[in-house]
């Protein structure tokens, strides 16, 4: 027990220390608690955290290894193998899609994950704020899945119109844009003015057409391996429009959007609405 504690300490002041050392151009560094302790360094750039895995794992008692070779991530926590490749913003755990959009860190001999992905690697659930980074790991269990998790659990049909859809939309849009288009229709499905499955969303013509792609026969095209990965991790809970039900390319007129709709944000070339507050 003696030896554990030691070990751990070291660890503690290890990555403490590595905090100290200057932070890359656009970085602040934060403090990282575990389950009430303060563990290590974390830092942040814009609003996206980074966290060390070595704290994580020394938490969650896994072993942790990684390498990279300039362009590719290789990474193992116990059992569970990631990999990564810089220019994507996901990784690839057990066969499953890690929204990861701000790819990694490393500093030193230290690798360094945005807290969304750590928190799917590791199933903990971590709070943020402006002074500190806080994880608690009870009931942390690492990912899995494998090749047949998606088929496994959740409708074929769903898997296959989302990416249809996601495809014929925003084929062309950055990762952000793509997710966003999967994220209005799986709002849409959950809410009680629309259909209930993928499917009817897309095809609903309850007023007009809702989706262009179904008027001119673009829905059929055969998707491209980052909608395949877009749908994938709309399904596994990557959002980036919140509670979006409505989306236009502003080019082909947004006037009654928006006159009727709140704007939230704009991705590329779509504009992404709300309902606006009664």
């Amino acid at each position: 027990m003696r030896k554990r504690a030691l070990a751990a300490l070291l660890l503690v002041l290890a990555l403490l220390l590595c905090g100290a050392a200057p932070l890359p151009d656009g970085y602040e560094s934060v403090p990282m608690e575990i389950d009430g302790l303060l563990f290590a360094r974390a830092f942040r750039r814009g609003g996206e955290t980074f966290v060390p895995l070595r704290a994580l794992c020394a938490a969650c008692g896994q072993e942790l290894a990684w390498s990279e070779d300039g362009t590719r991530l290789t990474l193992q926590i116990g059992p569970l193998g990631v990999q990564g490749e810089k220019g994507r913003q996901y990784l690839m755990a057990d066969g499953r899609f890690v929204w990861a959009p701000g790819g990694w860190l490393i500093r030193g001999e230290e690798l360094y994950l945005p807290v969304p992905a750590a928190e799917k690697l590791f199933g903990v659930e971590a709070g943020t704020d402006g002074d500190s980074c806080a994880f608690r790991t009870k009931g942390a269990a690492l990912l899995q899945g494998g090749e047949e998790f998606y088929a496994l659990n959740f409708p074929a049909d769903d898997l296959y119109w989302l990416t249809q859809i996601i495809h014929a939309e925003a084929g062309v849009e950055p990762m952000e844009g793509k997710i966003g288009v999967g994220n209005v229709v799986m709002n849409r499905v959950k809410s009680e003015i629309f259909p209930d499955t993928v499917f009817e969303v897309v095809y609903d013509t309850e007023h007009v057409i809702q989706f262009e792609p179904v008027a001119v026969g673009a829905i059929h095209e055969e998707p491209d391996e980052e909608s395949i990965a877009a749908a994938r991790l709309v399904l596994e809970g990557a959002n980036t429009v919140g509670d979006c039900l409505y989306f236009v390319n502003p080019s082909a007129g947004s006037a009654w959007f928006d006159n009727t709709l709140k704007l939230v944000k704009t991705i590329g070339r779509h504009n992404f609405y709300t309902v606006k507050d009664e």
